[in-house]
């Protein structure tokens, strides 16, 4: 059995800009009459929308899992996906597999997708924490301009018309609006120098949500972010015990097409 030993973190942070309008609902403690019954998720301290981690970090797993050729449909459920490694591994010879290595990989970085013992990934503790991320001070100077003190949203009205009766069904959706940003935070464990190449799995995961869609609606337009003002920083277990400062790891570009593209100069902290 592998024994690991925490060598350090890697946080990486930076914005969330929100190029389309966001949708994270929310659940209405109570409807009022006319009032809206699709919200946003919010901070109930102080009533402004949020990303939770939880919800970013799902989309990236997907993504990747997507990226990887490890959804299938389920045998028990009718249009229903399920990951590789929800699946039952029938036998040994599953861990010569291109997909069980790659479904490892998945497990490594985002944590293990099922507790059944039929499953056994040789993956270890989950190497990723995704923070919950809030609006940065700018978005809510920017959104209390434009519309109003302690407002954060817009509300976009959508009508869904059946096919048959052309009957309408007008249907209001809360939105965090195009132009707001957030900040991120993220943070990888390492154990090994291995574990320096999942950085590159989380970096493609996040380009290629650019191209997809955060929360809900995406394919109504919503949810289409950029990544900005990414930072990289190395913690080692010596900075935890004062001994050492943190050390910035100077990224070869700014975009995470650049940053991807030039991974292979990044210096491995672990490896040093």
């Amino acid at each position: 059995m592998q024994n690991y030993n925490l060598k350090g973190k890697l946080i990486l942070t930076g914005k969330i800009k929100c190029l389309t309008g966001l949708r994270i609902g929310g659940s209405p403690e109570e409807i009022e009459i006319g009032g809206n019954d699709n919200p946003v998720l919010r901070n109930p301290i102080n009533d402004e929308p949020y990303i939770p981690g939880s919800a970013l970090k799902g989309k990236l797993r997907s993504l990747t899992e997507w990226s990887y050729g490890l959804i299938a449909p389920h045998k028990d459920h009718k249009g229903a996906y399920v990951a590789y490694e929800c699946r039952e591994l029938e036998n040994n010879n599953e861990k010569n597999t291109e997909k069980y290595k790659k479904a490892s990989i998945v497990a490594r970085l985002y944590g293990p997708a099922t507790k059944s013992n039929k499953v056994k990934l040789e993956a270890g503790p989950s190497r990723l924490l995704v923070r919950d991320t809030f609006l940065t001070a700018e978005a809510k100077e920017m959104l209390n301009q434009y519309l109003g003190i302690g407002m954060f949203t817009e509300i976009k009205t959508e009508n869904t018309l059946d096919r048959v009766t052309s009957e309408a069904n007008p249907r209001p959706n809360e939105r965090v609006p195009a132009g707001a940003s957030f900040e991120l935070n993220m943070v990888l464990d390492m154990y090994d120098s291995s574990d320096f190449e999942l950085l590159r799995e989380l970096l493609a995961a996040m380009h290629l949500l650019e191209n997809s869609s955060l929360g809900g609606g995406g394919s109504r337009g919503y949810g289409q972010v950029e990544f900005a003002d990414m930072r990289l920083v190395w913690r080692s277990i010596d900075y935890y015990t004062g001994k050492k400062a943190e050390k910035e790891i100077a990224l070869p570009g700014n975009s995470l097409r650049e940053i991807i593209q030039g991974f292979d100069q990044l210096q491995n902290p672990v490896s040093v």
